[in-house]
């Protein structure tokens, strides 16, 4: 009697267990048409923002002369700092954590991200002054392994074996474009990965201020983007103001769509990241900037005559394989996920 009620209970828990898994594939299936759609539109604008206002800086610093990288990063923050207060008072937008952003709130958590922001864009932009759009591309391909190492740093995710070896291949393939490029320029280099630690660090301290303190997309523009801006201007003020002159002028008059257009781009740039950071985390962000640099890669071999060495070629191909281990390791980490759910459920029921 005891083995058959045994048996009859480990039967029933495992129905309820096939059933509580049904019911969860049920309630995401009704979900998933609005969902797939809000995704492609969210990948369709990060595929778009970011390559477009690579190209459109570069045609500003590089083949317009205005080689104020430090300047222009002032005025796009400052730009898109003006348009997102302007749309927040406008429409009187309420912000929930108004009440959380006192002053030593905001020195402690947010300024530091503002300068990190800044020292990003200030720092990747100047690469562009002595590397090809190509390369720089390949090296940004360094982010996800330091973001993997301050994630750890921080204890906000602990990474498997399997997502370190994922970041550590995109890395030698990265590696490899490096020793492969035909224009390799030291101070460049130096630049962008700074900038790529930066950018890992903002990343970070981003993710925690999004999901940690409850910060939505349009809170993290209306507070993060005046504080960059206050550091690009003293940067701006010390070393880029005393070797300006009138031909300064001249050229943002006659080139002045250009930066009306690198300022809405960069509205968009920002806005963007930061809702796919809210919603798939820094590292996946990172991962999906890869995939996006191999299309503006492939765009500017074809279309704007870059050369790329072989080896080049190579060396991006192992990155992209690295991209594609962790996306495997990702997905089979979240059906594992919904199964525990799944067993936890029927063993309370």
């Amino acid at each position: 009697m005891d083995s058959s009620d045994s048996k009859d209970q480990k039967s029933n828990n495992n129905t309820a267990t096939d059933k509580n898994i049904e019911n969860m594939s049920a309630k995401k299936d009704e979900k998933t048409f609005p969902t797939v759609l809000l995704n492609l539109v969210c990948l369709g604008c990060f595929m778009f923002f970011g390559p477009s206002l690579i190209m459109v800086n570069k045609i500003i610093l590089r083949d317009r002369g205005f080689s104020y990288p430090i300047t222009h990063t002032f005025y796009t923050s400052i730009f898109c700092a003006a348009v997102v207060w302007g749309i927040v008072h406008a429409l009187k937008i309420p912000l929930k954590n108004k009440s959380k952003v006192t002053i030593s709130f905001y020195m402690k958590n947010i300024m530091p991200i503002g300068f990190l922001q800044g020292a990003t864009i200030v720092l990747g932009m100047s690469s562009y002054l002595f590397l090809s759009v190509s390369f720089v591309q390949m090296l940004k391909a360094s982010t996800p392994v330091m973001i993997v190492i301050f994630l750890r740093i921080f204890q906000l995710e602990t990474p498997t074996t399997l997502i370190i070896a994922s970041v550590l291949i995109i890395c030698f393939g990265t590696l490899l474009s490096g020793y492969g490029e035909l224009n390799f320029n030291i101070i460049g280099v130096i630049s962008m990965l700074s900038a790529q630690v930066a950018e890992a660090l903002r990343l970070v301290f981003t993710q925690k201020l999004l999901k940690n303190f409850k910060f939505d997309v349009l809170e993290n523009l209306y507070y993060v983007t005046p504080a960059a801006a206050f550091w690009v201007f003293l940067a701006a003020l010390v070393i880029e103001a005393p070797m300006m002159t009138i031909d300064t002028v001249e050229i943002v008059s006659k080139n002045y769509y250009l930066f009306i257009l690198a300022g809405f781009l960069g509205l968009g740039v920002n806005a963007i990241n930061s809702i796919v950071i809210k919603f798939t985390g820094s590292l996946m962000m990172k991962l999906l900037a890869t995939a996006r640099n191999a299309s503006l890669i492939m765009f500017n071999v074809i279309f704007m005559g870059e050369e790329v060495a072989f080896i080049q070629c190579c060396g991006y191909i192992i990155s992209l394989a690295g991209f594609i281990l962790f996306n495997y390791v990702k997905k089979m980490k979240e059906v594992i996920i919904v199964k525990r759910r799944g067993m936890n459920g029927a063993s309370r029921v």
